[in-house]
């Protein structure tokens, strides 16, 4: 069977602007296609970066509604491949999951195109895009001295992103604000995913704990997180307004770390109101 975990980055040759032969050579992020399957029955065709492919796999899955805990998957199967009219290698990835957890998917199964930009692709249906969530728990709050350190820290722990860049990471902190491990990919969902996979194959609830991610909060991570029930969703870029709407609804605490300039909390635990629609100045 194919390891979880290929090689993640590839040397790629190229040319100056007035140069005739590609001479140079640099590292680049691996991008490759994900065929997920659910019990042998295609599901989803994602874009990775193909590492740590049994926590996106695990978290993909629970992040979708498709199992409720590990418990639920019964084995899962990895085989390299190639798409023959473009001679590129792709990977196929099946998820074998329990009885109950089966009849529910083909019950409601849809067609689902991923992309590294997208995490709504493939649904038919406003309200099942937006579904109705469990707001989360009141949880305690990281201290603003911690806070202030995450954007170097995340740096830090980049692997594949001191290599070779243009890589989106997600690091999962403790309640403490110490790093727990950060995992990175070419879409920042599946970035998330992994993170969700990790906790719940490491059996770590995410009540209390907070993901620092690389990339700008979408209303598909809130998503995310919520379902996880992780507590705090940490970004270096701003989140959009529905992000905040549905953060400040569901009891996600929601925080922006600028460049230049003190952490902004767009929505925290202690202030959830669960009435809330689109008031993005309240209080």
């Amino acid at each position: 069977m194919t390891p979880f975990s290929l090689t993640s980055t590839r040397h790629c040759y190229f040319a100056r602007r007035d140069a005739l032969r590609y001479e140079e050579q640099t590292q680049l992020v691996e991008e490759i296609p994900l065929a997920i399957s659910i019990n042998q029955i295609t599901h989803a065709v994602m874009m990775v970066t193909p590492n740590h492919l049994d926590d996106f796999a695990i978290g993909f899955a629970f992040s979708e509604g498709i199992i409720n805990s590990k418990q639920d998957v019964r084995d899962i199967q990895l085989e390299e491949t190639t798409i023959a009219h473009l001679g590129i290698p792709g990977l196929a990835l099946n998820l074998d999951i329990s009885p109950r957890q089966f009849a529910h998917f083909k019950q409601h199964k849809h067609a689902h195109l991923g992309a590294t930009g997208c995490g709504l692709c493939g649904k038919d249906s406003l309200e099942q895009a937006l579904p109705i969530l469990k707001p989360l728990p009141a949880s305690q709050a990281l201290p603003t001295h911690i806070l202030k350190t995450l954007r170097e820290m995340l740096f830090a722990h980049q692997d594949l992103g001191q290599k070779s860049g243009a890589i989106h990471a997600a690091m999962l902190l403790s309640p403490e604000g110490h790093p727990i491990i950060c995992l990175e990919d070419i879409g920042r969902h599946n970035a998330l995913d992994k993170i969700i996979g990790y906790a719940l194959n490491h059996n770590i609830s995410l009540h209390n704990h907070s993901v620092v991610m690389s990339s700008r909060c979408s209303t598909e991570l809130i998503q995310k997180a919520v379902r996880a029930t992780l507590s705090t969703l940490i970004h270096l870029a701003s989140p959009s307004t529905l992000a905040v709407s549905l953060a400040r609804q569901l009891g996600l605490t929601l925080i922006h770390l600028p460049k230049k300039d003190e952490p902004r909390i767009f929505a925290s635990s202690f202030h959830a109101d669960h009435s809330e629609k689109q008031n993005l100045s309240k209080n």
